[in-house]
């Protein structure tokens, strides 16, 4: 292999140490913050035992140091390690008690924890300049075996968060280089050199070991990515087939309540038209009856299609609007007199409560009218006899439009606020049964709202009475436009 391509080889094993280490203390997507976090929980629960071992040790080999040290210099060192050991145990009990999920604070945490382990190691290699024990052979020796197996073990233990792991084998360097020079004989230089041996063959078990928990912690973070992800798909397309199954039966309930819908003024224009076309009515004033059922059905029928129509149109998103200023009284004045002969023979009473001052508002006039016919036929509809219905218009404390409908009749339960407003009578299976209605009156004003800017509320309650509000944004308010502009 040529030197140009050592150089290179060499180059690129440093970059990828240095992207590593730079990963390792600042982590910038959440992938990365939580590889790093889960190498620091690692890195912690392998230190644990070394909390109360490393004391145990230092007063160990401070103990075998004694007959050639002062006590001064072991109680010295000694000390040092025990507030060593204590400051990393609290800090790393202080980021235990907090969840720091972010990559700023993952990477604040893990520069932390590898300027203390820094320290850590400066305390414990601090042995070497306060225990040297002179010319005594077997007090060196035990030294230099002491620095020699926590190197060993730190390239397993310390390699799994590479900054944490790294920033102690430079000061293992200088300690097992340093030891053989101190007493100046050619042999401690040979073993300053074989130290140096020693260290590079460590640093590599270090790299390697590094590298293969990564890998193994990279791929547990993709296998659970993995796995979630197709907890949610399973989560979703379970929502999905739900609504699917949902809208089914109920477009199905819808179908077979059309069917009746349709066919009974059908039915009644035929049979009619028959007996005026045959001739079997008795008389003018009987064809004139004839005449006005059949008008009747075909109004019924008319406006059963238009519903369906207009319906169609919202969910298709094909309705368009014509807005122009308009004064909602009329509106509300339209619908009681359309409302009023079903009122009568039902027994519910009418009225209507405007806020003085309700300003004209810029909307489609088809649109207001048809919201309001649909809101009363439905309160005159559930409210029995004695009852009444309200239509009402005021503003709300932000300026918003808001008119509806308020009735004392027979209510809504909590739990089908929702699936009242829902296509294809969904929700709304109780009210068919009871009323024979094909029940796209809330659809169709939900979406007539939705398509001003606007939103529609309900509050009810079985037994109560119910009242649907439509609210639409303030600025369509004319004064607000006029403001405005």
């Amino acid at each position: 292999m040529s030197l140009k391509r050592v150089v290179a080889r060499i180059l690129s094993c440093v970059r990828a140490l240095e992207a590593a280490f730079v990963l390792s203390l600042a982590p910038r997507t959440p992938a990365e913050a939580r590889l790093v976090a889960e190498q620091l929980a690692i890195a912690r629960s392998a230190s644990r035992s070394v909390t109360f071992l490393l004391p145990i040790g230092a007063v160990l080999i401070a103990l075998a140091e004694s007959p050639w040290v002062p006590f001064w210099r072991a109680a010295l060192w000694c000390g040092l390690i025990f507030a060593s050991v204590a400051s990393v145990e609290i800090v790393n009990r202080y980021f235990e008690r907090r969840a720091l999920a972010r990559p700023r604070l993952v990477g604040r945490r893990a520069r932390i924890l590898t300027a203390m382990t820094f320290i850590q190691s400066l305390t414990w290699c601090a042995m070497v300049p306060l225990l040297w024990p002179g010319d005594v052979g077997p007090g060196q020796m035990l030294l230099f075996l002491t620095i020699a197996c926590t190197l060993s073990g730190w390239t397993s233990m310390g390699a799994v968060h590479f900054a944490n792991g790294a920033v102690a084998m430079p000061v293992y360097l200088v300690t097992l280089t340093a030891m053989p020079i101190i007493g100046g004989s050619p042999l401690g230089i040979f073993l300053s050199a074989l130290s140096a041996a020693f260290w590079a063959i460590m640093t590599a078990l270090f790299n390697t070991n590094y590298r293969t928990r990564e890998k193994m912690l990279r791929l547990v973070d993709e296998r659970g990515e993995l796995v979630d992800g197709l907890k949610r798909a399973k989560d979703e397309s379970d929502r999905a087939r739900n609504r699917a199954e949902s809208a089914s039966r109920a477009k199905s309930a819808f179908l077979a309540n059309m069917s009746h819908e349709l066919r009974t003024p059908l039915n009644a224009i035929l049979g009619f038209s028959e007996i005026i076309q045959s001739g079997a009515a008795a008389g003018e004033e009987q064809s004139r009856e004839y005449a006005g059922y059949i008008h009747g059905s075909g109004k019924h029928l008319l406006a059963l299609i238009g519903d369906i129509l207009d319906l169609a149109k919202i969910e298709a998103g094909r309705l368009t609007l014509q807005d122009a200023e308009m004064a909602i009284e009329p509106a509300m004045d339209a619908a009681m007199v359309l409302m009023s002969p079903r009122a009568r023979n039902a027994g519910v009473g009418l009225a209507m409560e405007i806020e003085p001052g309700f300003p004209t508002v810029v909307a489609d006039e088809r649109a207001v009218r048809q919201i309001f016919d649909n809101l009363l036929s439905n309160a005159v509809k559930f409210t029995p006899a004695g009852g009444r219905a309200i239509l009402f218009a005021r503003r709300e404390a932000d300026g918003a439009l808001s008119f509806g409908v308020a009735d004392t009749g027979v209510g809504i339960a909590e739990e089908d606020h929702q699936r009242v407003f829902e296509s294809f009578g969904q929700g709304r299976h109780d009210a068919i049964v009871a009323d024979r209605g094909t029940g796209l009156g809330l659809p169709i004003v939900r979406g007539l709202a939705e398509a001003m800017g606007g939103s529609v509320s309900l509050e009810s309650a079985p037994g109560r009475g119910a009242r649907i509000a439509v609210t639409l944004p303030a600025w369509r308010a004319v004064q607000a436009r006029k403001r405005a502009s």
